[in-house]
């Protein structure tokens, strides 16, 4: 057995019998000799009763009937993996799906783990509820080295050809024709699923409770493997989950999770949303928390998700203090769809605005007062560096109080197609003016492009830019935070490959997070010519800055344009995108600053005034 301590072991129990409440309630309970949890080796399971009943048990995840075996002695529990694929070989999308996201059937047997169900019978009749526990069984299951997400639903639920929530099934074969047909894009109570949430953090059972279970996303459900949405009920006995998944939050209480399957991303590296997230946790938005986790549907090994948070109005009430049932909230995917309150106020603005000249001081105090407009510039750049195509009429969320100062912001959402091209001309598909559909229709574009008119916002966003670029998006910082999440995924990705067959092999994510890296150093010098290549008049050529020598050894000169006004702001940044020196310039002195203990290297120098902003490498010798 999985070598664990007595402490842990009684941890273990409390929590296993704690969700035996129902059975309890009914006074027929059935106790377990193990506690779920991972094993070495093979094990003896007992099951007891302190009633007259039978207990009747099965093993292959099913709930026991009254034709299922009688306990009447030790089970022996052992490696099941070896056993034939079961659910795991049913096709999860349309055999005509696009090859790079067909359902691929997995490569051997792939893990399981055993899962134990049982109840007691008197005759034909099952007497209270079904109790369950499940065992990893075996060194490869030993071998998983990120946490353990164990979901349990009725198989009929998921995967049933009328009524499974994962299947193309017959809602497909019904309307083969339609946009997006298939049972998992069906929508209400009666595609929800009641089950069972387990949680393994280190190999012990850490969170076990009902839960209730739905598809998740967009486009997104048409991959093989899914995205699933969970959601506590305090109806099901539980009204949140209670664990530290995100130990960078504060909070510990999780109304809704999401089980994120990469969307685009999938058959790439499964990492793009998250990686941008990560990047942005420290600009002040609204972001989504993310853990990698291993998922078991039903005991049957499913690969590699990311655990997030969900935006909502639970979310929303742990970061921002609001009322929570006074929001606005909505997401765009070309059209406006509220999930809360209403987007009116928001669409009224965006349909005022061709009529509206906000190079004009109090038209552009009117937009202005609206939206969160630090918010905005920081969330777009975020959509601008990452280079993908699927925004601005698409994958939006935007949110305010329900109060009279209250000020529209922007949530950071769905980045799945992000660090494929450094090369995306993404002012362009900023301002684009004739789109007519997805993902950019003129609607879409119209706010920034209507906000560029006012100097003082264009200054505004061409100061973050650039902030942006040297901190938050430096080549280093980026290919480190790379480095760092690829370590984790790599821990299973191998496996996880096996599973799905997306990436086409191990060597091919290699090389994905090989171009993501490629991505990361050549992105942000290009985002930076992008934008003056379409807002030349914002950004003002620096060819009146003088620094001088270039290479330096002891002392850089720099001469200022001799029609500045007031003062210029200076950084210095190392190869590294850490600030080794900043100050204040003027025209009234000698700028010079004294390098001689900077260590040789690649230095940049960084200038920002009312009037212009400037930027070059500096060489140490």
């Amino acid at each position: 057995m999985h070598p664990t301590n007595h402490s842990t072991m009684r941890f273990r129990c409390g929590i296993f019998l704690l969700l035996m409440y129902q059975c309890a309630l009914h006074g027929q309970p059935v106790h377990f000799s193990q506690p779920s949890g991972f094993y070495l080796d093979s094990l003896l399971l007992q099951l007891t009763t302190e009633t007259p009943y039978p207990i009747r048990f099965s093993l292959d995840g099913s709930d026991p009937t009254a034709s299922s075996p009688v306990f009447t002695g030790p089970i022996w529990l052992h490696d099941r993996s070896p056993q034939p694929n079961g659910i795991a070989g049913v096709p999860t999308n349309p055999a005509n799906t696009a090859a790079d996201y067909r359902w691929r059937p997995p490569q051997g047997q792939v893990p399981k783990s055993v899962v134990v169900r049982a109840a007691l019978f008197e005759g034909s009749e099952q007497v209270g509820d079904v109790v369950a526990a499940e065992y990893f069984i075996g060194t490869g299951l030993d071998s998983i080295g990120l946490p353990v997400v164990s979901i349990w639903a009725d198989s009929a639920g998921l995967f049933g050809y009328e009524q499974g929530i994962y299947v193309p099934g017959k809602d497909y074969d019904d309307n083969p024709f339609i946009w997006q047909p298939g049972n998992y894009y069906n929508e209400g109570p009666e595609w929800e699923r009641e089950a069972i949430f387990s949680y393994y953090d280190g190999k012990d059972l850490a969170l076990q409770q009902p839960f209730e279970l739905k598809m998740h996303g967009g486009g997104s459900r048409l991959l093989p493997c899914k995205s699933l949405r969970l959601s506590a009920k305090e109806g099901l006995g539980a009204g949140h989950f209670e664990y530290p998944f995100f130990p960078e939050r504060s909070h510990e209480a999780h109304k809704r999770l999401v089980l994120r399957n990469g969307g685009q991303d999938f058959s790439r590296t499964l990492m793009a949303d998250v990686l941008m997230q990560s990047l942005l946790a420290p600009t002040g938005l609204e972001y989504q928390s993310a853990r990698q986790v291993v998922v078991f549907i039903n005991g049957v090994y499913w690969g590699i998700h990311n655990l997030t948070e969900r935006y909502d109005k639970h979310y929303l009430r742990h970061y921002h203090d609001g009322d929570l049932e006074a929001i606005d909230h909505f997401e765009i995917a070309m059209d406006y769809w509220p999930n809360e309150g209403s987007s009116a106020d928001f669409e009224a603005l965006i349909a005022l605005l061709p009529f509206s000249d906000l190079s004009d001081p109090a038209q552009y105090a009117d937009v202005a007062q609206q939206l969160d407009l630090q918010n905005f510039i920081d969330h777009h750049i975020s959509k601008v560096y990452g280079g993908g195509d699927d925004w601005s009429g698409n994958n939006e969320e935007i949110w305010r109080p329900q109060r009279p100062d209250a000020r529209w912001r922007w949530l950071v959402n769905d980045y799945d197609d992000a660090f494929v091209n450094f090369e995306k001309n993404s002012y362009g598909h900023a301002t684009r003016t004739d789109g007519v559909n997805w993902p950019n229709p003129e609607w879409s574009t119209r706010l920034f492009r209507s906000l560029m008119q006012n100097p003082g916002f264009a200054k505004q966003y061409k100061q973050s830019l650039r902030k942006h670029l040297d901190t938050t998006y430096h080549p280093a910082r980026v290919q480190r935070a790379i480095d760092s999440l690829a370590t984790r995924y790599r821990l299973e990705m191998g496996r996880h490959i096996r599973r799905w067959g997306h990436p086409a092999s191990l060597a091919q994510w290699e090389a994905n997070i090989a171009q993501f890296k490629v991505f990361a150093a050549q992105r942000a010098e290009r985002v930076w010519h992008n934008f003056k290549d379409y807002f030349p008049d914002i950004y003002l050529p620096p060819s009146e800055v003088s620094v001088r020598p270039n290479p330096v050894g002891e002392v850089l000169w720099v001469d200022l344009p001799d029609g500045l006004v007031g003062k210029a702001d200076f950084r210095v940044f190392n190869a590294s995108g850490q600030l080794v020196q900043y100050g204040v310039w003027t025209n009234e002195q000698a700028n010079e600053l004294v390098v001689t203990d900077w260590p040789t290297g690649l230095y940049v120098l960084e200038i920002v005034a009312e009037e212009f902003a400037f930027r070059q490498r500096v060489v140490k010798r």
